[in-house]
């Protein structure tokens, strides 16, 4: 198993087109081509989770933060990111880095922590625009259902909580084969009409090239007929945080205490003083999330579960939403276990694990005077 397929995997699910501008997202370091002993899952990475790596057996380290930001300009050890990196190199380990793709996903880091605090069912909070695309491909009918199951083989047709759609009409193509060409059917020179069906699917814009060869290998024509059209359509599989209800009402005092133990969360920052609420719909988003309160007011939800809040963020907060800010880390953990599981489910020719280092960047002091 090498280094290089795991990539692949993991960019199939989080695509790195997702990510922020800002962003350093995918292989860091490493050869895609090395093969892999094991695999350790941290939130960050630093010279002790690499040590760690490899009193564990593990070649691959894989991070949701990336050690790498902006371009190192060199290597002499002045900073954490300078002595990682060379540590990492020296001893053969590939850094891989999962950060805005693998927030921007239906299933990625607010879904883990939805699902952390008991949230049923969740679903993007705040989808984006401009990521679907309709393809639209005339085929003749009896190559139709060829075409159909290769295009969501691919990975088109999936709306939400639904696979496998589109639409079909029937009608009549004409065509004219000229000298060069090499037609399925017809005679060059000679105007041919053929039954045909036109097929639309909704696409994904990152899955484009993948659906255009499934369909163009399925199709019989030499020249397939079709069209790409931008959609302004919101996606409901592609946005930040998730959204969703408790099973049941809960007291707000009792949802944060249950927040803080869930995430092992040391301290729990919240805005308001009455806590005897009762609640029921959750908004949250991993990391630091505070600046889209906004959207999480629009789903209607009543408090708002995130990290790295400003002062000011706790007032006034649209609707009466509570704001509960449980840390950037905290926020963050439980996407790191289920990134793991996944990965093992997937894979079984090597052990992934969970880094076990404390390397928090933030500590919290606890104050029992």
């Amino acid at each position: 198993m090498t280094v290089g397929a795991l990539v692949k995997w993991l960019e199939e699910r989080a695509p790195l087109r997702y990510q922020e501008s800002y962003d350093n997202s995918g292989l860091l370091v490493g050869d895609s081509e090395m093969h892999i002993t094991g695999v350790l899952c941290t939130l960050d990475t630093d010279v002790e989770v690499l040590r760690e790596a490899v009193a564990r057996g593990c070649n691959v380290v894989l991070s949701h933060h990336p050690i790498i930001f902006k371009g190192l300009k060199r290597l002499t050890g002045g900073t954490v990111a300078e002595r990682t990196v060379a540590f990492a190199v020296r001893n053969d380990i590939a850094l891989y880095a999962g950060h805005t793709n693998w927030d921007s996903i239906s299933g990625g880091v607010s879904y883990s922590l939805a699902r952390r605090l008991g949230i049923q069912q969740p679903r993007v909070m705040m989808p984006r625009r401009n990521e679907l695309l309709q393809l639209v491909v005339y085929v003749p009918t009896d190559f139709a259902t060829s075409v159909v199951e290769a295009a969501f083989s691919a990975g088109a047709g999936h709306l939400g909580n639904y696979d496998e759609c589109h639409f079909t009409s029937e009608g009549t193509g004409t065509f004219r084969p000229l000298e060069g060409s090499n037609p399925y059917s017809g005679t060059k020179g000679v105007r041919e009409v053929a039954q045909e069906q036109r097929l639309e699917f909704v696409v994904p814009a990152a899955l484009k090239s993948r659906v255009r060869d499934a369909v163009w290998q399925a199709h019989p024509y030499e020249e397939v007929a079709h069209s790409w059209i931008s959609l302004e359509n919101s996606w409901s599989d592609l946005g930040y945080g998730a959204v969703g209800d408790l099973r049941e009402p809960v007291c707000l005092g009792d949802f944060i205490a249950r927040t803080a133990k869930h995430l092992g969360a040391d301290s729990v920052r919240y805005s308001t003083a009455d806590l005897n609420r009762m609640v029921q719909r959750i908004a949250v988003c991993g990391g630091s999330g505070a600046e889209f309160i906004g959207a999480a007011a629009e789903t209607g939800a009543e408090v708002y579960v995130t990290g790295d809040a400003k002062y000011h963020g706790f007032q006034d907060t649209p609707g009466g939403i509570v704001l509960v800010d449980v840390g950037h880390g905290e926020s963050e953990q439980p996407f790191i276990e289920d990134w793991a599981e996944a990965i093992r489910s997937e894979f079984v020719t090597f052990a992934v694990l969970i880094s076990g280092s404390d390397n928090r960047p933030v500590r919290t002091y606890l104050n029992h005077g």
